[in-house]
């Protein structure tokens, strides 16, 4: 490997990375959005602490959406799918085997999803445009997530084909938020129960 080639090949490794920590943030904003959505086993809970939770889940998902643009964005000093692409047309030895233009394609086929959620995060999440704010459509959650999960996986192809490793996106606090929600579920029974047993001026 001449000195050219070495440095493309420590100049992709560390694009991967930095890309890698993008959608490992994504994924965990999203994972911990979803278990603090209002679903019949929640609700009364997050109803119970809604000046923690509203907040909270608006925040969670604003950074999904900026994460989410960051590894889309067509801004050359961005960590970002499109520099992968770009690199990988010019030097496909970084990658073997992998189709450029058909990772492209698969991103494409989202194309409404991403809208959504740039346009969620200029008129909300980091900007406050109004005029986009009066237009935007809205990001569901359904798009939102098999956007994440084809992300992942055309990351996942493209890591196994130049390191012949492959990432997971398993995240390790999966479940965090919804063990939280149930704590405090638990806790607010207990409570109740003393209150009964004790009488509310005891």
């Amino acid at each position: 490997m001449d000195i050219d080639d070495k440095a493309q090949t420590q100049e992709f490794s560390s694009l991967l990375e930095e890309l890698r920590k993008q959608l490992l943030e994504a994924s965990m904003l999203f994972d911990a959005s979803e278990q603090t959505w209002p679903t019949a086993q929640v609700v009364d809970v997050l109803n119970r602490y809604k000046g923690f939770f509203q907040p909270t889940r608006k925040a969670l998902f604003d950074q999904f959406s900026i994460k989410v643009c960051n590894v889309i964005s067509n801004d050359r000093r961005s960590p970002s799918f499109h520099k992968v692409f770009k690199m990988l047309d010019t030097y496909s030895n970084l990658a073997p085997n992998i189709d450029v233009q058909s990772l492209r394609k698969r991103l494409k086929q989202h194309k409404v999803t991403i809208t959504n959620i740039e346009n969620y995060r200029n008129a909300r999440a980091a900007h406050w445009d109004i005029d986009i704010a009066v237009e935007k459509k809205p990001v569901l959650y359904g798009d939102s997530k098999k956007l994440l999960k084809e992300l992942q996986d055309v990351f996942n192809e493209i890591c196994r084909a130049s390191t012949k490793n492959l990432w997971s996106f398993k995240v390790s606090q999966h479940g965090d938020s919804a063990a939280l929600s149930n704590d405090l579920n638990e806790l607010w029974i207990i409570r109740k129960k003393r209150i009964g047993e004790l009488g509310p001026y005891d």
